[in-house]
């Protein structure tokens, strides 16, 4: 009988052990939370502007200060191996370009609108070799550079794109291609933007790689058509215009110039002293243009604030002619947006902590080249917090 109640104790000691291992490596399912992944920031910034070509009612210049907020809120999910589909918003309006919403508006709600809404599937995916498929509306699907000259870093396209690359550990070879809907309209010909752009980034050893590429934009059915101006202030962001045909609107201007820009890009990344130096710079030429049909630009940055206690310096000159490209696109801070200026933008920013980060920039800048050439300086200070 004794020997008969070792025999089962052993038996449910065993089976207690091998039932408390089946838990332990149970793995539970996955949930669609699993899949989704969530991003965004919050930015507040301090501006303070200079615009000679803007007077108060004593025919005065006067220096605009004002504070500024922009909240950006984001989700990615993968629905399956090959295909991912994102959604975000942000605060903002109208503007194609900034998220920005100024305060002292009588603590007034502020708009927050969608800004990215797209799918992207997965094409080609093996070693070094991708390929994918962008429909919707998305990020700039372009190799840009730190200062770029036909875009707005807060710009989201629409239409479809593809990107693709491929090379080894020294070489990487791109290139990405997009139609993109700029303007639909029911009774004439649509505002599109085929374009196509492909370079090379090459690694000379891990402290040295060159990056160096050709972007085409065509601006298809734009020369002629009555120039989309969100802020309804008969405003052509610096291109040269003819009369347009709406009548009793807010814009009676049309754009007078066709826009096929070329862009030559170029980028040299080093580390010097433990820390990432690059150079970089843009030619632009605009052959559907009669006149004022160039752009340039050119730059440089230390350091990267990623890390906490990590901080970042940077420089860059851009010029842009009256009609080099469509003015509605480019960056919104340089002499106050669009096209016909010039100058130097200086920016420093540091990393306080994890996820959040203090910079300052400031535009040295002139805008006007074609007509009564005004100065325009600009200086932002901002906190960002990130998740």
């Amino acid at each position: 009988m004794k020997q008969l109640r070792q025999v089962v104790g052993a038996v449910l000691v065993a089976g207690v052990g091998v039932s408390g291992m089946a838990q332990t490596n149970v793995v539970a399912p996955k949930s669609w939370v699993d899949s989704i992944t969530f991003k965004g920031d919050v930015r507040y910034r301090y501006e303070s502007i200079n615009d000679d070509s803007k007077l108060n009612a004593g025919k005065e210049t006067y220096t605009r200060q004002r504070d500024r907020v922009r909240a950006r809120l984001g989700a990615e999910a993968k629905c399956n191996d090959q295909l991912k589909a994102g959604v975000a918003f942000s605060t903002g309006q109208s503007d194609p370009i900034s998220g920005n919403q100024t305060l002292g508006d009588g603590f007034g709600k502020k708009d927050m609108k969608l800004d990215m809404a797209y799918f992207d599937y997965t094409l080609v995916e093996d070693g070094p070799t991708e390929a994918h498929a962008i429909a919707g509306k998305m990020n700039i699907p372009f190799t840009t550079m730190q200062d770029d000259l036909v875009w707005d870093a807060d710009a989201r396209p629409e239409g479809v794109a593809v990107k693709g690359q491929t090379g080894n550990e020294d070489l990487t070879l791109f290139a990405n291609g997009a139609y993109l809907w700029y303007l639909e309209r029911a009774d004439k010909e649509d505002l599109t933007i085929y374009a196509g752009q492909a370079g090379a980034k090459y690694q000379f050893v891990p402290e040295v790689a060159l990056t160096v590429g050709a972007s085409y934009y065509g601006f298809n059915n734009f020369k002629g058509a009555d120039v989309v101006d969100w802020e309804a202030k008969n405003n052509s962001y610096g291109n040269s215009t003819v009369k347009g045909t709406v009548a009793g609107g807010t814009t009676n201007k049309a754009w007078a110039a066709d826009f096929t820009p070329v862009v030559y890009f170029a980028q040299l990344d080093l580390w010097v002293c433990g820390l990432p130096l690059a150079f970089f710079a843009q030619e632009l030429s605009n052959g559907d243009a009669s006149n004022y049909d160039q752009g340039h630009m050119f730059g440089a940055s230390l350091g990267k604030a990623k890390n906490p206690k990590t901080w970042e310096l940077g420089y860059s000159y851009a010029e842009l002619q009256k009609d080099a490209t469509v003015g509605a696109l480019t960056d919104s801070d340089r002499w106050g947006g669009g096209t016909d200026g010039k100058g130097s933008k200086f920016v420093a920013k540091y990393q306080i902590q994890k996820n959040l980060q203090i910079g300052a920039s400031y535009f040295l800048d002139q805008k006007g080249l074609t007509a009564a050439t005004k100065d325009y300086d600009r200086m932002q200070l901002d906190l960002i917090a990130s998740f």
